[in-house]
């Protein structure tokens, strides 16, 4: 109704159950719909207040699906410490003929599954179809939303290596991929994730962390998934890889942006090129390659306003007077 707004929180999302391959498929579409537009995305905007201590605000607004959004998210590294999620945010979502608001998404949920979602997409691409083996540097709740994701792009992937400082982190993560029919195995040793075929490293923001992983140690042919924009990897080492890709290059290219990333640059292609066409992908199977990326509204945009039209059409959600 046009006098409510809707919220969904964690369990809405939970609820909607929306698959792996039908998150893939709403962001395939995105990308390339995006990739043909004459729209532009803005970089997100940062306040920094600490070293681990950081706040953003990323837009985005789509002719089709017409819906415009706004996602305000925050992410404070001590958190792991105090049992706190690292991430935290809200989306309003708006109609895109009227900016009537429709919609509040509780956006720590959403991260986690967009952010798969974008990661599992890319690797259709550019990992080796080949691939059997899924690695973990952080096993937080990006590593859980990823190890799902990931299987269900690349089915191969069948035997899963979990690394965090936490060692009860690691096997927690380890023990849920057997329960789900990988072998799954924790290691107190990174350089045991390295060897695997794909590799996703989702360290946080802390104070005084060091990078710690060497690309030049990585099997020919894999793919490394940087969430953490690669601030666990050595900046020397970048030399291992053969091509980089991120989620979209104008924002990856922005000065602010490129400032956040331990690798800034030159990218051979975005995840929109990818999408339609316009980029093969991985070139050679022996290729090592780079997914870094800082996250994108697009892709907030289009998984918050699918979430909205399911959950009309199931009668999920909280409807809020305006």
């Amino acid at each position: 109704m046009i006098d409510d707004i809707l919220y969904l929180n964690a369990s809405d999302i939970d609820d909607l159950d929306m698959s792996p391959a039908d998150l893939r498929s709403v962001l395939r579409r995105a990308f390339k719909a995006y990739a043909s537009s004459d729209l532009r995305i803005p970089p997100k905007q940062t306040v920094r207040a600490a070293p681990d201590r950081y706040f953003q605000t990323m837009s985005a607004a789509c002719a089709e699906p017409p819906f415009a959004a706004v996602k305000w998210v925050s992410v404070v590294g001590a958190n792991s410490q105090r049992g706190l999620p690292n991430v935290n945010g809200l989306i309003v979502l708006g109609d895109f003929d009227t900016g009537l608001p429709l919609a509040v998404v509780d956006a720590s949920r959403l991260t986690v599954i967009r952010t798969a979602a974008m990661s599992a997409l890319a690797s259709e691409y550019l990992a080796s179809p080949r691939s059997t083996s899924l690695g973990f540097i952080g096993c937080g709740a990006q590593a859980y939303g990823h190890l799902a994701a990931l299987r269900d792009a690349l089915p191969g992937l069948t035997k899963i290596v979990c690394f965090d400082r936490r060692a009860e982190s690691a096997i927690a993560l380890a023990e849920r991929a057997t329960a789900q029919g990988a072998s799954g195995q924790s290691t107190d040793n990174a350089d045991d994730v390295l060897q695997c075929d794909v590799i996703v490293s989702t360290v946080p923001t802390v104070v005084g962390m060091q990078p710690f992983l060497d690309a030049r140690k990585l099997n020919p042919g894999s793919l490394a998934i940087a969430i953490d924009m690669g601030r666990s990897w050595l900046p020397e080492s970048f030399s291992g890889f053969s091509s980089f890709v991120v989620d979209d290059r104008a924002q990856a290219e922005d000065p602010d942006t490129r400032s956040k990333l331990a690798y800034s640059g030159p990218f051979n292609a975005d995840l929109a090129e990818l999408a339609s066409g316009d980029f093969a992908g991985r070139d050679n199977a022996s290729d090592r390659v780079l997914f870094i990326y800082p996250g994108f509204a697009l892709a907030d945009l289009a998984v918050a306003s699918e979430l909205y039209n399911r959950a009309i059409r199931a009668n999920i959600g909280t409807r809020m007077p305006r």
